[in-house]
């Protein structure tokens, strides 16, 4: 039954990781303008390329029950002849990169950080929440153990919470498709680690303080985010978002300035479907107006 427990809880933080690393950003903010019209999939074409390649704004924790229909979003797929995400699913060992490069240095715990009342809450709200006691994560870095949180049912709504990221894999994996990733895993933890660990431990504070504010935030995006609806998503993540701009630059800005050589690269040589955190594609930092500057066009599609 350990080892039961274990992998299971291996699972739950490497989709936490997903969650805190590519889709954290929406969940908090992103400083810019809108993203295109009502939106969350995008042709891109001219620029002299044969045949146009899709970009598709990802949320990496969805219940089934409100995913876009599978046929749709494969049909798009299929025109392309490969799959680009933000890391490699198709890596048998990244959950294990994921899970080696989690863990606090030097056999920290995050318990030697708090006041003994903070760390009865936050086991609190984990045993409440997962049901699961924080001593099994304390010597986990905090900004990526509590995206495990959203994975509660009582947070997303649902038992079984998947990722588009894993359909995606799945479908291009059955069609022979060939799948990269846009980063490794330790581009994303050194993105993570850019927030000190003192910050790390003060956000996870405020989170158990008032759990409730901050679940509301996520089913607001969540709620936009299936309606495809781009003002509804700016304004969950902008206006009243947290996100101090260091993080900001760390999290979206930079890493969107590293991918696009590589985008440009691969629709260039092949039609392609990329799939990203949907926080990487608006504003002016973004994904879409970056592709545009390079003279693209970009076409929204509605699911």
């Amino acid at each position: 039954m350990k080892n039961e427990g274990s992998s299971i809880l291996i699972k739950r933080f490497a989709t936490a990781f997903l969650v805190v690393c590519a889709s954290a950003s929406a969940i908090l903010a992103q400083n810019a303008a809108p993203a295109e019209e009502s939106a969350l999939l995008y042709k891109i074409s001219g620029k002299n390329l044969a045949k146009p390649s899709y970009i598709f704004g990802t949320i990496h924790l969805i219940c089934p029950k409100d995913m876009f229909p599978a046929d749709v979003l494969k049909g798009y797929l299929n025109q392309t002849s490969q799959l680009i995400l933000e890391l490699d699913l198709s890596d048998p060992a990244i959950v294990a990169a994921i899970v080696k490069g989690s863990t606090l240095p030097d056999g920290k715990s995050v318990k030697d950080s708090m006041k003994p009342e903070q760390y009865a809450k936050i086991d609190t709200m984990f045993k409440s929440y997962l049901g699961i006691s924080y001593d099994l994560v304390q010597t986990m870095k905090p900004s990526l153990v509590s995206a495990m949180l959203f994975r509660s049912p009582k947070v997303v709504g649902c038992q079984g919470a998947t990722a588009y990221d894993t359909f995606l894999a799945d479908a291009a994996t059955a069609a022979k498709m060939p799948i990269s990733g846009l980063e490794t895993v330790e581009d994303e933890l050194a993105a993570v680690d850019s927030q000190p660990l003192d910050k790390q431990i003060e956000d996870l504070v405020k989170v158990a303080d008032d759990p409730e504010k901050t679940f509301n935030s996520f089913k607001e995006l969540y709620s936009a985010y299936i309606k495809q609806d781009s003002k509804g998503l700016y304004k969950t993540t902008i206006v009243d978002g947290e996100m101090d701009k260091a993080m900001k630059t760390k999290l979206l800005t930079d890493r969107n300035a590293v991918w696009l050589p590589l985008i440009e690269q691969n629709i260039s040589s092949r039609p392609t479907f990329i799939g990203m955190g949907a926080a990487h594609l608006g504003g002016d930092d973004g994904v879409l107006h970056l592709l545009k500057k390079k003279g693209y066009k970009i076409t929204p599609i509605r699911l």
